[in-house]
């Protein structure tokens, strides 16, 4: 027994040295971005950020699409767009912030948003999506909706989707935080592959908590995004063969330009 004790001993010792390095460790995985108007967040180190000439060449692909299919667009600008590739090239995440400066709605207004005026934007935010995807001959294949919620004092409108990946193997799951500000009102948009569930949605979970607003006071009430249990979704590098990274960058930056067709009056304040 005096034997067996000192193993586990040993062990348990061995656990506490291991869970110790690998807090300490993490901390170092994240950097936090200070964009304009105010806004942050952090984002993991190895994830690669995107040049400025390469944001505004995938924009102009994606509003070039959009206005060839008839389909209106709302003034807005992209600071940063980030992505995350595994050892193979694959992208496995997307992530980016997209500002909507024309918009006069505040954080007021978002605050005082009734159950019903959830449910318009929900549906607005849907059909223009839905729509904006096909011109570009893309799939929704679930939506979850949206629901209000607050994220370190910010009152937040956030959606959730499915959509089909660009190869057909499997779906990404895409979330869309809208925060409304007046001339500072933007939209995060974070997704990742359904088959690398285990790694990332953990992370982009911490990337969504991670948002901060200059002059929004954090409230010891502040939730946290999807604290639900962590499905995973089997062999990740194995179900993903060569999903090609420019498409999938101009997937990203569609889904925000979706977000803003969604027209913000619909929100009856």
């Amino acid at each position: 027994m005096p034997q067996i004790k000192r193993i586990w001993i040993s062990v348990l010792a061995a656990v506490i040295i291991f869970a110790a390095h690998g807090v300490a460790s993490a901390t170092d995985n994240f950097a936090r971005v200070k964009l304009p108007k105010g806004v942050s967040l952090e984002i993991p180190k190895n994830w690669v950020v995107l040049s400025g000439n390469q944001r505004i060449t995938l924009d102009s692909a994606v509003e070039s699409g959009l206005d060839l299919s008839g389909i209106k667009q709302e003034d807005s600008e992209l600071p940063l767009a980030a992505n995350y590739y595994d050892d193979k090239g694959n992208t496995l995440g997307i992530m980016n912030v997209r500002y909507y400066p024309q918009l006069e709605l505040t954080q007021a207004d978002a605050q005082s948003a009734k159950t019903q005026d959830v449910r318009e934007l929900d549906a607005a935010m849907k059909e223009n999506m839905v729509t904006s995807m096909k011109a570009f001959n893309m799939t929704v294949t679930s939506w979850s909706g949206t629901r209000k919620s607050v994220i370190n004092g910010i009152t937040v409108f956030l959606t959730e989707y499915q959509r089909k990946s660009l190869k057909g193997n499997g779906d990404f799951k895409v979330r869309l935080v809208r925060v409304l500000a007046a001339d500072k009102s933007f939209t995060l948009t974070v997704s990742y592959h359904e088959a690398a569930s285990f790694l990332l949605k953990p992370i982009t979970d911490r990337i969504i908590n991670s948002l901060t607003l200059e002059g929004v006071k954090k409230v010891s009430s502040t939730e946290t995004v999807s604290k639900n249990g962590i499905t995973q979704g089997g062999s990740v590098m194995a179900q993903l063969y060569g999903e090609q990274w420019s498409l999938v960058l101009i997937l990203s930056f569609l889904l925000t330009w979706g977000v803003g067709l969604a027209p913000p009056l619909l929100i009856r304040f």
